[in-house]
C-alpha cells in the first residue's frame, strides 16, 4: 500500500474516519475481468478503476463506523441478474464497483458516471462522480429516495 496514495485519498475524502488502499490489479486486467463477466467497460469504469480500485473508506455515523470498499473481486461476485434488474429500474446500464455499509449494498456506476446504491430494499441514486458521491455519503447529504 502506497503511503502517497492513502494520503491523497485522505485529502480527497474529508470527514472520513479512515481510508485504506490495498494493492490494485492493473486497470487493464480489471477491465478484462469485467468484460469477461459481461459488464460494459466504459470510460467511467476505467476512471474509477485507475484511481479508486481496492480502497476502503470509513466514516462515523451516529457514533458507529460505516464503510464502503471498492473491490473487483466483490463486484464480480454480485449476482448479475440483480444488476440487470437495477439497470432496468434506472433505465441505463450499470456496473458494480464494490460494497457499502454493513448491509453490503452494491455500489454501481453508469456510463454517465452516476453512482447508485442497491440492495434488498431497492436502489438509490447517490450522485454523479465517484469521489463526489463518496463525499455525499460521508456528509449524509444525498438523495435517499428509492426507485
Amino acid at each position: 500500500m502506497s503511503v502517497d496514495r492513502v494520503a491523497e485519498l485522505v485529502e480527497e475524502f474529508p470527514g472520513a474516519f479512515r481510508v485504506d488502499a490495498g494493492e490494485a490489479a492493473s486497470p487493464a486486467d480489471a477491465c478484462d475481468r469485467y468484460e469477461d463477466a459481461g459488464y460494459p467497460v466504459t470510460e467511467s469504469l476505467r476512471e474509477v478503476l485507475e484511481r479508486y480500485s481496492e480502497i476502503s473508506v470509513v466514516w462515523l455515523f451516529r457514533g458507529s463506523e460505516v464503510a464502503l470498499r471498492t473491490s473487483v473481486e466483490d463486484s464480480l461476485e454480485v449476482y448479475p441478474g440483480n444488476v440487470r434488474i437495477y439497470a432496468k429500474r434506472v433505465g441505463k446500464a450499470l456496473t458494480p464497483l464494490g460494497l457499502a455499509f454493513s448491509t453490503e449494498e452494491v455500489i454501481l456506476i453508469s456510463e454517465d458516471r452516476d453512482i447508485y446504491l442497491a440492495g434488498d430494499a431497492g436502489i438509490q441514486y447517490v450522485g454523479n462522480g465517484f469521489a463526489e458521491s463518496v463525499r455525499s455519503l460521508i456528509s449524509g447529504v444525498w438523495d435517499k429516495t428509492f426507485f
